[in-house]
């Protein structure tokens, strides 16, 4: 170089200089847009600022920060959420349907307090998904879903996906607050475009974009969050509530603009109407109001019950209601052979969205409500979500007959069965089309043949590929068609290998081997295991092994008459009805007779067909109502998971299932440390097994 000022820092500090520039460009365009809801650019302009600076990260990587905008892309999938405890609980609101109900925590409040006047916030209810936001001197550190309410899921690389969380607070300071994270409108509609499977709603968007594994994904997805509140913040000298949201808003975050100071519950009333006018317009859903007392202190002194704030209380818009007419009524059937009826509906518009769907749960409810095809009927988005048939305004004349419920699956033609005191109707085929999956996956489950590595994704991937078509079907991965091409080189090492399997994507050597050979594992499966992995309804995994005693053999099981079963002490007739109803299904005798075929016979020395003694097994106590989920069913899947029910919460409790309004179970599990698991959670469990620590 001749250039005798020529400097060899000069592109490093022109680089660094560039980078802040561009940080702080994106950081206000992030809050023009959000915190304002004014943008001062268009979105392929953000995106080439967003660009740039990737680029320019890449060439200086040592001046990467954590609080860079360009760390919203994700990071690299994770295997798990770590469970996080809250320092101060995330517990859910009470909820009122009236003024009348408003008022009466207006008399509780001033009681408790002594106060003959209350000053309240309102502020709108976002119909989203609860998050806790960490930040420690003013950068954000952690994120955390509700969870129970006492602990919750680490969610902090797909929080920091998310456009309107900013990364760096204005101020340098340890505070923890709490918000909504949603999902637009306008951006779930498109965002279901893209889907082979749609959404339901953006609060399910949201949810389900929340708990990916991948923050890479969830940062393609049109997230945003309101922050409505303090989580554990010590030194917080603000006084009310209000002013702690003008604050949070000056830190930064993004707070709803719709949030109104009131004296006295007369004016809290007169803006909870306005609000209600407001849903059509807004963008985004909300299910109502939530109305707190203004000051700190008060909330401080008034404390919580072991579900809820004294200080605050939501209040739920009416559901918005329509007529229509009823065009037909069709049968659909779930994953898990449910039968669900659906109304076919002339469309109408309620609530800003066009409605030709509508649920109506159950055989019973048709019934009870005398719902016909051509009827006029009056519908409300339940929950402002999910349509559902409220009323029939009939005809005085001329009505059609009373709908019939099938005795045969419209899928498949088996059999349906109906449970003694259960609601729900179900299809008994075992190779039903619409509940495949469901069995294939309850086959494999870790409390029947154990096959590890088949999973739900890996279920369903296989049956898209054309793999496996049915349960049988698993076992013959190495005869059937061209995934019969083995790898020579890999006979030696796992006869099964399969050349189809392994040119799968996400698939190698090693993970087709160990779930070949888990496979040809589960062939030495004992006869309980055997029997509770058909899905016998009302057989559970005590049952399995009662039947396995009893008979010693599968064709012996498979050709037991009901009086034969009813001398068994544990079965009653309805059970006994059931399994014999079960055995007589063509689908079935067919799925054994395959079974058989490739030595699947329940012979095999694996796990002798013995009861485990009770302090072997997952102790579950159920409390509240469980969405869509009777007791009877919960304790049928916990009995095919190999654990059992009590009555009471003790200190031999694995864990307590909580479903909606829980009673004093929940105190008592609290207080004795005990896991709690959410209605949801116990789903999502109920795919993967239960071991003896409620996991």
């Amino acid at each position: 170089m001749n250039d005798m000022n020529y400097n060899p820092l000069t592109p490093f500090i022109k680089g660094e200089l560039r980078i802040d520039e561009l940080r702080g460009l994106i950081r206000y365009h992030d809050d023009k847009y959000y915190g304002n809801a004014s943008p001062e650019i268009s979105d392929y302009e953000y995106d080439q600022l967003m660009h740039e600076l990737l680029h320019l990260e890449d060439e200086h990587p040592e001046l990467i920060r954590e609080d860079s905008p360009s760390r919203r892309v994700g990071g690299q999938p994770l295997k798990e959420f770590a469970t996080i405890p809250h320092t101060i609980a995330m517990l859910s609101l009470d909820n009122t349907y009236s003024y009348d109900e408003l008022r009466d925590f207006d008399i509780r409040v001033k009681k408790l307090l002594g106060r003959e006047e209350i000053e309240y916030t309102v502020e709108l209810k976002i119909d989203g998904v609860s998050a806790s936001l960490i930040y420690h001197q003013g950068e954000f550190q952690q994120g955390v879903t509700r969870g129970n309410g006492m602990e919750g899921d680490d969610i902090t690389w797909n929080l920091r996906t998310i456009r309107s969380i900013p990364l760096q607070l204005n101020e340098s300071m340890d505070i923890e607050v709490r918000g909504e994270v949603y999902m637009p409108v306008k951006g779930f509609e498109a965002f279901n475009q893209t889907r082979d499977v749609p959404f339901a709603n953006p609060r399910n968007a949201a949810a389900g974009s929340l708990h990916m594994l991948d923050p890479k994904q969830v940062a393609k997805r049109p997230l945003s969050i309101f922050i409505h509140s303090l989580g554990n913040v010590p030194n917080w000298t603000i006084p009310t509530q209000e002013q702690s949201l003008c604050k949070l808003q000056g830190l930064g975050l993004v707070v709803n603009p719709y949030h109104r100071l009131c004296q006295g519950i007369d004016e809290v009333i007169t803006y909870c109407q306005e609000c209600e006018k407001l849903r059509p317009d807004l963008g985004y859903e909300i299910d109502g109001t939530v109305v707190k007392v203004n000051s700190l202190e008060f909330q401080k002194r008034l404390g919580v019950t072991s579900r809820s704030p004294r200080w605050a209380v939501a209040y739920k818009f009416t559901a918005q209601q329509a007529t229509t007419i009823l065009k037909d009524i069709i049968i659909q059937v779930g994953r898990t052979g449910a039968l669900t009826p659906v109304a076919i509906l002339e469309p109408v518009e309620l609530a800003g969205v066009k409605i030709s769907r509508a649920t109506l749960h159950n055989e019973d409810e048709i019934k009870r409500k005398d719902i016909r095809i051509n009827d006029r009927v009056v519908i409300e988005r339940s929950g402002d979500v999910i349509p559902k048939i409220v009323g029939v305004l009939p005809a005085a004349e001329g009505r059609n007959a009373p709908f019939i419920f099938p005795t045969t699956c419209p899928e498949c033609g088996a059999m349906v069965i109906r449970l003694e005191g259960e609601a729900r109707s179900f299809c008994s085929g075992v190779n039903c089309p619409a509940g495949r999956q469901r069995r294939i996956e309850y086959f494999a489950s870790k409390g029947c043949m154990n096959i590890e590595g088949m999973g739900t994704s890996v279920v369903k991937q296989l049956l898209e590929e054309g793999i496996i078509e049915d349960i049988p079907s698993i076992y013959t991965l190495r005869k059937n068609g061209d995934s019969a091409l083995f790898l020579e080189e890999k006979i030696g090492r796992c006869p099964h290998f399969s050349k189809r399997l392994c040119s799968l994507e996400g698939w190698g050597d090693k993970s087709v081997e160990n779930l070949l050979a888990s496979i040809e594992e589960s062939t030495t499966r004992s006869l309980n295991r055997l029997i509770n992995s058909l899905g016998i309804p009302q057989v559970g995994s005590k049952l399995s092994t009662v039947l396995a005693e009893h008979f010693g053999s599968m064709e012996n099981v498979s050709c037991a008459t009901q009086d034969e079963l009813l001398n068994i002490p544990d079965i009653g007739p309805k059970t006994a009805a059931n399994i014999v109803t079960f055995f007589s299904q063509e689908q079935t005798k067919s799925l054994l007779a395959s079974l058989k075929s490739l030595g699947i016979n329940g012979k095999g020395k694996e796990g002798a067909a013995v009861p485990r003694s009770r302090g072997d097994e997952a102790e579950f106590v159920l409390t509240g109502t469980l969405p869509n989920l009777s007791r009877a069913e919960a304790t049928e899947i916990i009995q095919r998971l190999g654990g059992r029910t009590a009555d009471n919460v003790s200190k031999k409790t694995s864990a307590l299932i909580v479903g909606d309004k829980p009673g004093s179970k929940l105190k008592k599990a609290q207080q004795l440390g005990i896991r709690i698991i959410l209605a949801e959670e116990f789903k999502e469990m109920a795919m993967v097994g239960i071991d003896k620590n409620g996991e």
